[in-house]
């Protein structure tokens, strides 16, 4: 009879596990729903308003092209994708829809990345899931979580990336065609759409050396070709753009990408961050849980590839976005988020079977738990202020008649009328 309880309430108590892991994005989906507004700021009136007034006045292949023409330096594949799609099913755009479809995003990036936790760490996929939820759903990611531009792209490319990945670790021929649309897709909708693809191949590579010889060898060859053939036609028809600020002096990025990586937590004192961000790099190099061949075990190679996706796209960021100034934007925090949560996956798969694991994991929970409480009111303050600023502001745009004019021309396409929302 007790057997027979254990085991009818052993889904009860799994079901328990995952509501628990889930708290972090109950509470992140709740903030959105809260603050998100149906009104458009910056980005969102040229690659959401002024794209759909174009692709509407398109036509046969014109409209499939325009879905590739770049928006500044990138190509935003993807998020054109859903424009185009919710406008086509909806009738028209709802800003405040395509902020949750961002945030959706990065739930389900935050779903694979648990099932290859789980994967690599049953015995301690709970602790682990849940920090990794913590430094996910941070509310430091206002600007990403409130703001459709951002959300679509910033949590996208991420999500694609780890989804390609996802696909690429399951066995059978449907899941690996489903990997290489996702390799596609992922490679035109970012500026480090390319790195992301770049990174999928190695991915492949370095888990066909480890299995038995003469299987998973189909892998590494598509991803390869996907990443040799769809890299360069990228740069098909390519317009370089000027950036306005300049580039930094290479001091400045290389400080510039240590504060980066230090900034799961914002502190004004620019050279504490800059330190921070070069223990978490250090720490990284550390846990890396290389065995006495100098090879990565198998199932932390997700985590790996994953790592240095995050920091090759942020050495990118480096080069092209210090000469901005100090300031690193909030959208660009998922990246500092995630790398911390791989410091603590990685140091996990590191000591799972030492003595020492379950301490290490109490003490990475509270770290983080303390960390999240520190970012909390901060970002509720950011959430609330980008709201009150988009209910106040007519344009909120670096030109406002530009904006103005977009608007306008969005409302007679009926495709979205500003004035109905405010």
């Amino acid at each position: 009879m007790d057997q027979f309880q254990v085991i009818k309430n052993k889904p009860l108590i799994i079901g328990l596990k995952y509501l628990l892991i889930l708290i972090p994005s109950v509470v992140s989906f709740f903030v959105v729903n809260k603050y998100a507004l149906n009104i458009p700021l910056q980005d969102d009136y040229d690659a959401v308003l002024n794209f759909l007034c174009v692709y509407k006045g398109a036509h046969g292949m014109d409209k499939f092209y325009l879905l590739f023409v770049q928006q500044g330096e990138h190509r935003i594949f993807s998020s054109r994708m859903v424009y185009v799609l919710y406008d086509a099913l909806a009738g028209n755009i709802n800003f405040r829809h395509l902020i949750f479809i961002g945030n959706v995003q990065l739930l389900l990036l935050f779903f694979m990345l648990t099932a290859f936790i789980r994967r690599s760490l049953p015995g301690y996929w709970l602790p682990v899931s849940f920090i990794a939820g913590l430094c996910l759903f941070d509310l430091n990611n206002w600007e990403n979580a409130g703001f459709a531009m951002a959300a679509m792209q910033n949590y996208g490319i991420i999500f694609l990336f780890m989804a390609a990945m996802y696909f690429y670790s399951l066995k059978g021929r449907a899941w690996l065609f489903v990997a290489v649309i996702c390799q596609v897709i992922c490679t035109y909708s970012s500026g480090n759409g390319i790195i992301a693809s770049g990174f999928l191949m190695v991915y492949t590579i370095l888990e066909a050396i480890q299995l038995p010889a003469g299987t998973g060898k189909l892998k590494p060859l598509i991803s390869s070709i996907v990443f040799l053939v769809f890299s360069p036609l990228y740069f098909l028809h390519y317009l370089h753009i000027d950036q306005p600020h300049g580039q930094a002096a290479v001091s400045k990025m290389i400080s510039w990408f240590f504060r980066f990586a230090g900034n799961h937590i914002y502190l004004g004192d620019y050279a504490l961050s800059v330190c921070i961000g070069i223990i978490v790099i250090a720490l990284l190099v550390v846990v890396l849980p290389f065995d006495k061949r100098f090879r990565l075990p198998l199932h932390s190679l997700p985590f790996v590839c994953l790592a240095g996706f995050l920091l090759a796209s942020m050495a990118v960021a480096a080069v092209f976005r210090s000469g901005m100034g100090d300031y690193i934007p909030s959208r660009y925090l998922v990246y500092p988020h995630l790398l911390i949560a791989l410091v603590c996956i990685l140091a996990m798969i590191k000591l799972k079977d030492k003595k020492v694991a379950m301490p290490v994991a109490i003490l990475f929970t509270l770290l983080m738990l303390v960390t999240y409480n520190m970012n909390f009111r901060g970002g509720l303050k950011d959430f609330a202020r980008l709201k009150d600023t988009l209910k106040n502001t007519d344009y909120y745009y670096p030109h406002k008649e530009a904006a103005k004019d977009v608007a306008n021309r969005a409302c007679q396409a009926k495709i979205y009328c500003i004035e109905d929302n405010r």
